[in-house]
């Protein structure tokens, strides 16, 4: 009797087992965008299979998931052969769900239900897009405006993607301003060829979330752009990477002859490390630009760039100065370009389109025959005063052990000293600290800066090549999907 009930629970076990096994293994193939209803009957561990082919108008909307350790997986046949086309879509609305090998290309966007107006979009958690791209997306007029990948869950992630040939107004990538947005991803994508506009809020990634309108507390989108290489990727030409959140990281991403900066354009306790800008003779191909608290900008290099680093002055908002912002603040805009006719100066509700740079940890960086300044302290001083009070300059940083190799010569460093005249005398700006940063073949033009900064001739045999490969710039066969390159796209 005892073997026997020991026989059945092993018998049971393996029978459990198996059936476990049975069910990861679980394959659904769909034929075309007709069948796509398919996706209704996968669950937890199976693997859909979107036979190769064009799909026509297929809007996939993915309604049931997976979980943490069976994740729903939704692929192609064959990686880039399941091309969408027309007006197509993918709404991933469930959590732990995985889609490899897709193709969007040559189709257009019409928003529908309640996507949140981009081609593919995250409303749960710990989606993945892996292996995919987006070519040529684009509306019949530029003017219609929609993002090619938007999140508003969290912990989802874009990674070892294509996206090529945006021209409509929009980000290609960005996020929801809501605390639910946060621990996204954006890895080893690469982006090409996106044309150049005038028009702003064409940024090729844009991070929106807490930290915005200058809050400091814990919260932030916690948004990861890592390992990146973007090529000729103008969009708006203004900005490249445009950080309004805080808690960010922008890490070991190439730029390569891209107009527009890499810029923390609102936001706090961000680090932008190990990124490599090669303007490659482009004009307006800018370098690093920031506003915000407790940043660290560090150990990035930028060779060629119109201008280098540019360190904000901030927006005061506590009150009107000039008189001019009460007369005139029904015609002002904040960042998004809304109207704030509600709102005054000094109120809760008001902040400022560019807070104030404190305690920025500047070091490490490298600044190679910038055609412009390669670092500017307090740059845009009272730019556009009465209209704006851009008069915040920054206080307490440190600028440290940064090097500006300039083989033409020419200015290296400048800064802004505050006006002490009325109604500017009021302001008192703590010290920021220079130490141990290197001009050759520069000039320094800030005297606060003078003592942190040791001017010296170029050294014999010095290689402009040989310190831009010590940076390790990212190459086309290290990121975006490896079938693009077979498909020469």
């Amino acid at each position: 009797m005892f073997l026997s009930k020991v026989c059945f629970f092993v018998s049971f076990i393996l029978v459990a087992l198996f059936s476990t096994a049975t069910a990861r293994a679980r394959e659904i193939s769909i034929a075309d965008p007709s069948k796509l209803g398919q996706l209704a009957t996968a669950g937890p561990g199976d693997v859909v299979v979107l036979k190769n082919g064009v799909w026509k108008d297929a809007q996939i909307f993915v309604k049931k998931g997976g979980n943490d350790k069976r994740p729903l997986v939704i692929r192609a046949e064959t990686p880039g052969e399941v091309v969408l086309s027309g007006n197509s879509c993918l709404e991933i609305e469930a959590p732990y769900v995985t889609v490899d090998g897709l193709l969007f290309k040559n189709g257009f966007f019409i928003e529908k239900g309640n996507k949140k107006n981009a081609l593919i979009t995250f409303l749960s958690h710990h989606g993945s897009l892996l292996n995919s791209a987006v070519v040529d997306f684009n509306p019949a007029s530029a003017s219609s405006a929609y993002y090619w990948v938007f999140f508003t869950g969290a912990n989802n992630s874009v990674s070892r993607c294509f996206f090529k040939g945006k021209s409509n107004m929009g980000p290609v990538i960005g996020n929801d301003n809501l605390d639910a947005a946060k621990n996204n991803a954006v890895t080893e994508c690469y982006f090409k060829d996106i044309p150049a506009s005038d028009d702003n809020g064409r940024e090729i990634i844009r991070v929106w979330g807490y930290g915005k309108s200058g809050d400091m507390g814990p919260g932030g989108a916690f948004f990861t752009i890592e390992g990146n290489l973007f090529d000729h990727a103008d969009g708006e030409g203004g900005e490249i990477i445009s950080l309004k959140s805080n808690h960010n990281k922008v890490l070991h991403n190439t730029i390569l002859a891209t107009q527009g900066w890499v810029n923390i354009r609102q936001g706090s306790y961000n680090l932008v490390e190990g990124n490599v800008i090669l303007a490659n003779g482009v004009k307006k191909a800018y370098g690093l630009r920031m506003s915000g608290q407790y940043n660290q900008v560090k150990n990035n290099l930028l060779d060629g760039c119109s201008e280098g680093i540019s360190v904000s002055c901030g927006d005061y908002i506590d009150k009107d100065l000039s008189g001019f912002q009460e007369k005139h603040l029904a015609k002002r805009k904040d960042a998004d370009g809304k109207r704030i006719s509600e709102d005054k100066l000094g109120s809760a509700a008001f902040s400022p389109q560019y807070p104030q740079n404190k305690f920025l940890q500047l070091s490490g960086n490298m600044v190679i025959a910038c055609g412009g300044t390669d670092l500017d302290i307090g740059a845009r001083y009272k730019a556009h005063w009465p209209k704006e009070q851009m008069i915040l300059v920054p206080e307490e940083c440190r600028i440290e052990n940064n090097i500006f190799v300039r083989p033409s010569g020419g200015t290296s460093v400048v800064g802004t000293t505050p006006s002490v005249e009325p109604p500017l005398d009021q302001f008192k700006f703590k010290p920021n600290v220079y130490s141990g940063n290197k001009l050759y073949g520069g000039i320094n033009k800030f005297t606060p800066a003078a003592s942190g900064c040791e001017l010296l001739s170029i050294p014999e045999g010095w290689s402009r090549e040989k310190a831009i490969a010590s940076f390790k710039p990212l190459t086309v066969e290290q990121v975006g999907p490896a079938w693009i390159r077979a498909k020469n796209l």
